[in-house]
């Protein structure tokens, strides 16, 4: 039989669990109360109905609510220290004060990053599997909402509608809420999220870089011209003095026949429109608003330097809201190949977020924007056919090159324990 001072010590560890258990709760329910967007709460509590509903729908109530449970969240932790301390006294007053500080604090971060994590990933999920635990605790806790509420400052309760107002993230949780609900079809919520995201993106995520501009001296001839813009497909064409990094003007084909027809001879400065200048820096959306209002389709895009960095396009900007529009003119998207081995073959313009989807890795850190540009970072000199780096765990192999741009890469995840190299 368990004596009197066994039971009391299996009543003890009983105790310790029960506000171990308490504490993460507690902590994990208040993250998800606080943190969760306005937009989720209210979804959570028309499903949970009852009480729940009652309460959110009155913005005081809810406050105190949140506030009390707040409390409720930071005194749990105190009683969690007091129970494993008595468990522990027979390692002595220090040790067992000592020991369950370190417990607590372990408990405690332990329980702030699973609600991090459970408000990043799913707190809807989370909130609507916790909504008996959130009953329970209403009940309990009601009583001090009603004594509290009448002396609740009103103005806080404003101060915190007004801080309620639609952001970003609850668009986006709206988004995810439509699309969860069926009330927004796959192609709709991506559509929505480009709308959002363009003001976020800024020129040099869309430029097409300086390499790949078709452009003219102005010291070209007219046939000359009328070839490129025919092998070209472009329907504008900058033009350039001495070199690309000084653009005097765009000619569009429409002139171009415009000076072929004229019985006087004309100069491609005089028949190109201005050029448009515009920084790497820029946001889409301020961007298409001066395209709109300068009555623009093209622009260039010069670097801090004041060089040329690239152009950019209508075309480009529309892009980014509704996906790739592609004409009869356009080149077949960058081609990706999963072969047998387990490697890839990938364009070396394809994005580094490519990367991140196809092996599962990190690479946000670097500044390069494609394979290719990562590739060239790491040789640091335009490389060969069969040179290879290794990075984030990937050994990338250049497998053909088209004057000094990369073509076609080979890209295998390594064994774990690689390093970043060049070979």
């Amino acid at each position: 039989m368990i004596g009197t001072e066994g039971t009391l010590t299996v009543i003890q560890g009983l105790g310790v669990l029960f506000w171990f258990l308490a504490t993460i709760l507690a902590i994990v329910l208040s993250i998800l109360l606080e943190r969760s967007s306005p937009i989720r709460l209210r979804h959570w509590a028309e499903e949970g109905g009852g009480r729940l509903l009652e309460l959110y729908d009155r913005p005081a109530r809810f406050e105190v609510f949140r506030f009390l449970f707040s409390w409720v969240a930071k005194i749990v932790p105190f009683a969690l220290f007091f129970s494993m301390r008595r468990l522990f006294l027979a390692l002595g007053s220090t040790r067992a004060t000592l020991w369950s500080v370190v417990v607590v604090l372990l408990v405690l971060a332990a329980s702030e990053l699973l609600g991090r994590w459970l408000v990043q990933r799913d707190p809807e999920r989370a909130l609507r599997r916790l909504t008996k635990v959130y009953r329970v605790i209403l009940f309990f806790l009601l009583p001090g909402v009603a004594v509290l509420t009448p002396l609740f400052p009103t103005s806080a309760v404003e101060r915190v509608e007004d801080e309620d107002g639609v952001t970003e993230d609850e668009i986006e949780a709206f988004i995810d809420v439509g699309t969860k609900e069926g009330i927004l079809d796959p192609g709709e919520e991506e559509l929505i999220m480009g709308v959002i995201d363009f003001g976020d993106t800024l020129v040099r995520s869309v430029v097409t870089p300086r390499i790949d501009i078709v452009c003219a001296s102005v010291d070209s001839d007219m046939d000359e011209l009328a070839d490129l813009f025919l092998s070209s497909k472009h329907s504008r064409i900058p033009i350039y003095q001495e070199s690309v990094d000084h653009i005097v003007g765009v000619l569009h084909i429409r002139d171009l026949l415009r000076g072929q027809r004229s019985t006087i001879p004309m100069a491609l400065e005089d028949l190109a429109m201005p050029p448009y200048f515009v920084p790497e820096t820029k946001p889409l959306n301020e961007l298409l608003r001066e395209f709109q209002e300068q009555r623009q389709q093209i622009a260039i895009v010069v670097d801090e330097y004041g060089g040329t960095a690239g152009i950019v396009t209508v075309e480009d900007l529309l892009e980014e809201i509704v996906g790739e529009i592609e004409d009869e003119h356009d080149e077949a998207a960058p081609v990706q190949e999963a072969l047998p081995d387990g490697s890839w073959r990938i364009d070396g313009r394809e994005s580094l977020e490519l990367l991140d989807e196809l092996f599962d890795v990190d690479i946000e850190q670097e500044p390069f924007e494609t394979v290719g540009g990562l590739i060239f970072g790491r040789l640091g000199s335009v490389p060969r056919p069969g040179e290879a780096v290794e990075s984030h765990g990937l050994r990338l192999m250049v497998e053909r090159i088209d004057g000094r741009r990369i073509r076609s890469v080979l890209v295998e995840k390594l064994a774990a324990g690689g390093e970043e190299k060049g070979e």
